[in-house]
């Protein structure tokens, strides 16, 4: 005779139970719209008598027989104890009811995960009402992504929430794909750089956040000069890494709270935390000298200079005109780099 699989154990502090849960209900509790059609004979006009109660119909569920990872909470005065899992809960996190049935959820799970549960079922537990929410966790072999409702299961005696039953649904595959759509609608695939989208969202946070700060920032315009003519010389593949390695040198320069993005070809957008003239001059001239160097590429040594522009803005400023004035600034920058190539080269 072949072994005989255990129920689930529901473990609480005065008493065990096992995994057949009561979940009882009101009779009536089904559907009220359907009320009046359950007894042919009553009227269903408005001003006839409320619908009587009924005794609770006992119902009985094998949560080991649900395909979805289930969890039940006791709610005891010194926190919050496992009570137990069903098989699909201990298959997906690893964990047996022997080892967690009874024991605080601090007990059980990592620090900063049974922080953000046991919030969770405070708040339930205070509210009285059922709970969605996403979470992220880390089993120890990958993390994954769950969305869960959480019940609070009351007393029928006292009204008050003394049991919480979280049932989980995995989503991970999704989640991820989310993650990567969202990686190619914000993200630059040359340089992995925040791209024009991302960089407008980051301002449009920077603006609302101001207006609780009070502290402005500033926006700046890099441009890789005589990129075409690398190009033209070397080809467009050492152009790329002209490109890569400016992203890389301004990436590092870039303070907390701080964004770099690539907006164009050779183009660049800097959300600078300068509030004043002075800060925002001194950090383009910082831009301008860690940039303007040699790049040592298959054909040889490139030198790399750039164009950069910059404007502060302030609180009440419209943030498109500040971009346009720090792009205006970088072409003024610009033309200056060509008069001097220019004459450079009617010199030699």
């Amino acid at each position: 005779m072949g072994a005989v699989r255990p129920s689930m154990q529901i473990q609480e502090p005065s008493r065990s139970a096992s995994a057949t849960e009561d979940v009882s209900l009101p009779a009536n509790e089904f559907d009220t719209s359907l009320k009046p059609f359950l007894n042919p004979t009553r009227s269903i006009l408005p001003n006839r008598p409320a619908w009587k109660r009924t005794p609770k119909m006992p119902m009985k569920l094998d949560l080991n027989l649900m395909g979805l990872p289930v969890c039940l909470i006791d709610v005891c005065e010194d926190g919050f104890r496992f009570a137990g899992l069903n098989d699909a809960a201990t298959r997906v996190c690893g964990l047996e009811n022997a080892a967690v049935a009874g024991r605080l959820v601090e007990e059980c799970l990592p620090p900063a995960q049974a922080e953000r549960l046991v919030s969770r079922y405070r708040s339930c537990t205070r509210t009285g009402r059922m709970e969605d929410f996403e979470q992220e966790v880390d089993f120890g072999f990958g993390r994954r992504w769950f969305r869960t409702s959480l019940t609070p299961l009351s007393d029928p005696d006292t009204g008050l929430v003394t049991r919480l039953m979280s049932v989980s649904q995995e989503f991970t595959a999704t989640k991820r794909l989310q993650r990567e759509l969202e990686q190619l609608a914000f993200q630059d695939a040359l340089t992995a750089l925040p791209n024009r989208r991302r960089f407008d969202q980051a301002t449009a946070e920077r603006v609302a956040q101001a207006a609780c700060t009070h502290k402005g920032f500033s926006i700046a315009v890099v441009d890789l000069n005589e990129l075409k003519s690398i190009n033209d010389t070397h080809g467009h593949r050492i152009g790329d890494e002209a490109i890569r390695h400016a992203a890389r040198i301004l990436s590092g320069l870039m303070r907390p709270r701080e964004l770099v993005a690539r907006i164009g070809g050779d183009e660049f957008a800097l959300l600078l935390g300068a509030d004043t003239r002075g800060e925002l001059d001194r950090r383009l001239d910082e831009i301008r000298n860690f940039v303007a160097c040699r790049l040592e590429t298959p054909v040889g040594p490139l030198r790399v200079a750039l164009s950069v522009g910059g404007e502060v803005w302030a609180l009440g400023h419209d943030v498109y005109d500040t971009f346009a004035a720090a792009d205006a600034a970088m072409y003024r920058e610009k033309q200056i780099h060509r008069l001097v190539r220019r004459f450079d080269g009617r010199a030699a």
